[in-house]
């Protein structure tokens, strides 16, 4: 299917979730955020789809950032904070699927879209992308979510440099801070990309939503709690017939059939 400025397109058990405002560097405006939050509702209960890579079109910019004419439309407090509200919800949504989400960054992801790659589960990016969170260079703070994640990713430290400096960094420093998780040449990243999809896809995926899930929620709660939840999964996994098949298959030594 496709919108306006979004489109989500399927090819098996991928699905490509495409920011498609290429003049505009894919800046997020309200609609944009609609748009995703409307996808994400649609790929929460699709158990076909195990991975889903989040991109933006042209060769500029995965998303450079928020609508900024659009926020110069606000009158009120009140609608400033909405608009972040509803992003972070939105963003959440993405955070939250039961797929594996990647994010593919080709050029730019700066403000909202360094935020929109930082909801994913992990990025891939190219060696010409740029990182960085700007919005103090606006006055403004990021707005959704980029304090919380960005934190949780590199660490408080890094996060308060990078958000108080409006750095742009580059693909060698996202990696080496762990923000991303591989770099590869420009013309490389797609193909990476799907390969990187593919050594996901021919895994059990009840066991790769779960053992997600596991992770997200281990976050936030204390180890012995999270290593708690991780035997009572693996004890609900066993018996299920994912669990049999790829125990079976490797006494046999054969690919397990998924």
């Amino acid at each position: 299917m496709s919108d306006r400025f979004t489109s989500l397109e399927f090819n098996g058990k991928k699905a490509i979730l495409q920011i498609n405002r290429p003049t505009l560097l894919n800046s997020l405006n309200f609609q944009v955020l609609k748009e995703i939050h409307d996808h994400c509702l649609l790929l929460k209960n699709n158990a076909d789809i195990q991975v889903v890579i989040v991109c933006g079109a042209g060769e500029k910019a995965f998303v450079a950032g928020a609508d900024i004419k659009e926020m110069l439309e606000f009158k009120s407090n009140k609608e400033a904070q909405d608009f972040s509200e509803f992003g972070s919800k939105t963003f959440s949504l993405l955070e939250n699927l039961p797929q594996i989400v990647i994010a593919r960054v080709q050029g730019f992801a700066l403000g909202g879209g360094l935020e929109l790659a930082l909801a994913c589960d992990f990025i891939v990016a190219s060696e010409k992308a740029k990182f960085g969170l700007p919005e103090v260079t606006l006055g403004l703070i990021p707005g959704f979510g980029g304090t919380q994640r960005l934190a949780r990713r590199i660490g408080a430290s890094k996060a308060i440099e990078w958000i108080s400096s409006a750095e742009k960094y580059s693909a060698a420093d996202a990696l080496s801070c762990a923000l991303v998780n591989h770099v590869v040449k420009q013309e490389e990243l797609n193909s990476f990309t799907d390969q990187l999809s593919d050594k996901i896809i021919k895994n059990a995926p009840t066991a790769i939503r779960i053992a997600k899930t596991v992770i997200r929620q281990g976050l936030h709660c204390h180890l012995e709690s999270g290593c708690a939840l991780e035997s009572k999964e693996f004890g609900n996994l066993f018996l299920k017939e994912e669990s049999h098949e790829g125990m079976q298959a490797f006494i046999e030594k054969r690919p397990a059939n998924f």
